[in-house]
């Protein structure tokens, strides 16, 4: 429904017009009238209009200088002249301030019916258009947030082939400053009740998250993820000291409590500093959310800093185990899993398991690196609840040899070799990592693969060249931004690893048959 405003020094005129057309019909209402130009200004000031229909011959200020003033303080309106034939000056005044339309006394029903029609739909195809751009800023905003996700990701996965290009990716996801300076990685999620199923409350709890973490009145916002491996998690990146995440912990766990009625459990890691920390800062808070829920996290732990003697201990032995994991050590990595365990277990129960968790991200860890991927029910972060029931030194070292075994496999080379794995986590690689350049040789050189067999390899198990699917990825993300953006070609291009916009435009219409451009007209049409 569209304003209009009656403007005329006669109220007789006026009514005339009220009752000469079927005003809802058309999708208009009339909200005001005015007797002459000023009046119909200081309407204006604080009413809502869309169409002003004026009559030019007016006292105190006539349709000219009304005119004018509108064309200059209020362009969007929409202006219909009325005028009698010898007022030639008026309607000179009419074309000069882009009138819609100059309608002469007297005015018939389907003359102004006709008008009105006309501008009724010029307002709505504006809308309509204003609309869409809208909706493609927001599409937009939110496919480059998905990507700034795919890009922590991938700094927190630690594949290859991004880093080179990190800090390209860094300016356009606006992470520049938070790249330099402390971070703490903070995990978010409902404290548990007796039923589990918390699917229902995941959506609303992501959302409230995710809009509190994008209000901030100084900066970007606070970067909110999730990973796969922990789909009940939001982890956000929070710049500053332990009161920053103090701050931000009691706003989650306010807006949490008022609009979900239950309690969030924030639970922040160690401090970080510099995106090549940032895989170790992320890790903490995985293995301090764990101990969290269980309310074994020490008081103060967080504000200890690497200083701490124990700690450091602690630190050089993970270290230790992953060196003997890289380095294929199985016996020595058996024997100070055993002796760790022994130690923790007679220190505290607490202590214990945080140690068999720390265990198990260092697998993990060694896991990437190799290219393979942890099968499903020996990932324990989907039942962590499962881990504080290894009560005995002999229980956890079977739980962590088995989780390792596979890896030492590999590195012998000998057995069955879980080809399917590597693949696997090459295709997640692909699709978290596309808009950089990805370079098989690189992968097999990181996994510890020979180029010919790992080329192979992946053609047979996807039907495809790695190459080939690599650009069959780029181009599904490349669709999807034609058809949801208003992005030029050459963003377009770079956002999707493409070098350049012609190079894209060529391996486009290769694939598609047609050009990005003529795809985006098409679409439309």
């Amino acid at each position: 429904m569209y304003n209009v405003l009656l403007v005329d020094d006669e109220r007789e005129i006026r009514q005339g017009l009220r009752l000469k057309i079927d005003w809802q019909q058309l999708g208009l209402q009339i909200v005001g009238e005015a007797g002459n130009g000023q009046e119909a200004l200081e309407w204006l000031q604080t009413g809502d209009c869309d169409i002003l229909i004026t009559d030019m011959r007016m006292p105190i200020m006539d349709g000219v200088e009304l005119l004018e003033s509108c064309s200059r303080k209020y362009p969007a309106i929409r202006l219909i002249v009325l005028t009698g034939y010898d007022d030639f000056q008026y309607a000179h005044a009419a074309i000069k301030n882009r009138a819609s339309d100059l309608l002469l006394k007297p005015v018939s029903r389907s003359e102004l019916a006709e008008a009105l029609t006309r501008v009724a739909s010029e307002l709505e195809r504006e809308r309509s258009a204003q609309e869409e751009r809208k909706l493609a800023e927001w599409k937009l905003s939110r496919y480059l947030e998905e990507m700034k996700e795919q890009f922590i990701n991938s700094v927190i996965k630690a594949y290859p082939g991004g880093s080179h290009l990190w800090q390209e990716r860094i300016r356009l996801y606006g992470l520049s400053e938070l790249a330099v300076q402390p971070v703490r990685f903070v995990a978010i999620g409902l404290t548990p009740l007796e039923t589990p199923d918390e699917s229902g409350l995941r959506l609303p709890f992501e959302l409230l998250c995710r809009e509190l973490a994008g209000t901030t009145e100084t900066g970007p916002g606070i970067p909110v993820f999730r990973e796969a491996k922990h789909p009940d998690l939001l982890f956000a990146i929070v710049p500053g000291d332990l009161e920053a995440v103090q701050r931000f912990s009691i706003q989650v766990t306010d807006i949490v409590r008022r609009y979900l009625k239950r309690e969030a459990l924030v639970i922040a890691g160690e401090p970080t500093q510099g995106l090549e920390a940032w895989r170790e800062g992320y890790l903490s808070a995985v293995l301090a959310w764990y101990m969290g829920q269980h309310a074994l996290q020490p008081e103060g732990e967080l504000t200890r800093g690497p200083a701490d003697p124990a700690q450091l201990a602690m630190q050089d032995k993970l270290k230790l185990l992953q060196r003997h994991l890289a380095d294929g050590r199985k016996e020595a990595f058996e024997k100070l899993v055993e002796e760790e365990l022994t130690k923790a277990l007679a220190f505290s129960h607490p202590q214990f398991v945080k140690l068999i968790f720390q265990c198990c991200l260092s697998i993990e860890l060694a896991a990437d690196t190799l290219g393979f991927a942890l099968r499903d029910k020996d990932e324990i972060w989907i039942d962590p609840e499962w881990v504080w029931g290894l009560g005995t030194v002999p229980k956890a070292c079977h739980f962590l040899y088995g989780l390792a075994d596979p890896l030492f496999t590999l590195k012998k080379g000998c057995g069955t070799r879980e080809e399917p794995s590597i693949v696997e986590a090459m295709k997640d690689m692909i699709e978290l990592n596309y808009m950089n350049d990805l370079n098989l040789s690189q992968i097999a050189e990181q996994y510890h693969y020979n180029l010919s067999y790992l080329s192979d390899l992946f053609k047979t198990k996807t039907g495809k060249s790695f190459l080939q699917y690599l650009t069959d990825v780029r181009m599904n993300k490349a669709v999807q931004l034609l058809d949801e953006t208003p992005l030029a070609l050459s963003d377009i291009a770079e956002l999707t690893g493409f070098s350049n916009a012609s190079y894209f435009s060529t391996r486009f219409k290769k694939v598609f048959g047609i050009s990005p451009s003529e795809h985006r007209q098409s679409d439309k049409s």
